[in-house]
């Protein structure tokens, strides 16, 4: 719809997707990070799911045979998810509840960044919405609470609530739940949304 200018509506689409997609996993995997062992647990899952696309696109054959992009080389990039990944199993014997040692703003931002990063070099922009699901969930949740208690106070003079308390790992957390069966259950649905965006890719859905 662009016309002529189509390569330069692509390149600025492309800029603002990989800004949004960033800065919302990155931010995402830092908000995560508010229980013992939740984002270091979660990021390994995380890790695991991008390390198995970024095999399979370094893989000409594999690659044709599920109807995805080939990335020569890419296979140097299942190796930095290797250390990934062992690097965050290390750090969760320390960081699992009751956690000895504590990761930061940095530490989880880097995590966040790091999935973000193999994601773009693979071209697993869409790929990131669903397996890194629950960053975005944990995003969204500020977003919403913040918005709608601006939003009612400004109507109503008092500011109202949609959630006990924001990131939603915390509503649970004061809804009754433990620490420990918040963090089991989102290493669960990390696990569950990692494994149906594998399935739809090697059902052959290129997106």
């Amino acid at each position: 719809f662009c016309g002529k200018y189509k390569t330069a509506a692509g390149w600025i689409l492309f800029v603002i997707m990989t800004i949004l997609v960033v800065t919302a996993v990155s931010n995402g995997a830092n908000l995560n990070d508010g229980m013992d062992g939740m984002c270091a647990g979660n990021s390994a899952i995380i890790g695991v799911a991008i390390g198995i696309l970024a095999y399979v696109s370094s893989h000409i054959e594999y690659a044709s045979y599920l109807n995805i992009m080939y990335i020569p080389q890419s296979e140097e990039l299942v190796v930095f998810m290797c250390a990934f990944i062992g690097a965050l199993i290390g750090f969760l014997w320390y960081n699992a509840y009751p956690a000895q040692v504590f990761m930061g703003d940095t530490g989880s931002m880097y995590l966040g960044a790091s999935v973000v990063a193999v994601g773009l070099v693979t071209h697993k922009h869409l790929v990131l919405l669903l397996v890194a699901l629950l960053y975005i969930l944990e995003a969204l949740s500020v977003v919403i609470q913040v918005t709608y208690f601006k939003y009612t106070k400004k109507k109503y003079g008092e500011g109202r609530r949609i959630f006990k308390m924001t990131p939603i790992h915390h509503h649970f957390e004061l809804g009754g739940w433990s620490e420990t069966r918040v963090v089991a259950g989102f290493f669960i649905l990390t696990v569950d949304s990692a494994n149906i965006r594998l399935l739809l890719h090697f059902l052959c859905l290129p997106w």
